[in-house]
């Protein structure tokens, strides 16, 4: 598996946000997370094909966890992990 140095930022971001709130809530977000990363890895079919959902070709999928979107793409030998961002914001703007 690789994960896009982004997707650091995007954790940290959701954390953070999640943490002024409720710490505790924060760190199991974060683990369910890391958790859909690694069944991700071993089943890549999981998600959905987002060209499905936007208005332009792409060969990413995705899949959500609670209300994150998780963006990957899948090669012959690993997956790679391109972000994670709230479900609530237009994710196709993060392809601008």
């Amino acid at each position: 598996m690789r994960i896009n140095p982004l997707v650091v930022t995007d954790l940290i971001n959701i954390m953070e946000f999640i943490a002024e709130d409720n710490p505790d809530m924060a760190l199991v977000t974060i683990r369910d997370i890391y958790s859909q990363f690694e069944n991700i890895q071993r089943f890549p079919g999981l998600g959905a094909d987002l060209q499905k959902r936007v208005s332009f070709k792409t060969d990413y999928k995705y899949f959500v966890c609670n209300n994150y979107v998780i963006l990957y793409k899948t090669g012959k030998e690993h997956v790679e992990i391109y972000r994670v961002v709230s479900s609530f914001q237009d994710i196709t703007r993060i392809f601008e």
